[in-house]
């Protein structure tokens, strides 16, 4: 799990600061950056305490509640953008933040990530 998120992160950091923008993964690929951030989000959301949080995976219909609490906001992406913003790359990551104007708000203002 681990060497994946940081090959990938690095990988995209590599990308983006030449140029490059989002690129197409295969479906295999999808599927385990997905498992990874179910996984891993609860732990790189941690400094999280304004509000709740889910994830979705944007055109699935997987979805995970990260943290439980009120107001709730949603990160909805493709898995790798999503892995992106929960990994501290939120200027980098083409994710949407939504829900009460206070909880995006908490979760635009956290540091996410190691």
């Amino acid at each position: 799990m681990a060497n994946l998120n940081e090959f990938f992160v690095h990988h995209e950091d590599v990308r983006r600061a030449n140029g490059y923008g989002v690129r197409s993964l295969t479906p295999a690929m999808d599927a385990a950056l997905w498992r990874n951030v179910r996984r891993g989000s609860r732990y790189l959301s941690r400094r999280l305490h304004a509000s709740g949080l889910e994830i979705e995976w944007t055109g699935t219909d997987e979805q995970v509640t990260i943290r439980p609490g009120e107001p709730t906001a949603r990160l909805s992406g493709p898995p790798g953008e999503l892995l992106l913003y929960v990994f501290g790359r939120q200027t980098a990551a083409q994710v949407e933040v939504s829900g009460p104007p206070e909880a995006v708000v908490a979760v635009r203002r956290t540091h996410f990530g190691m």
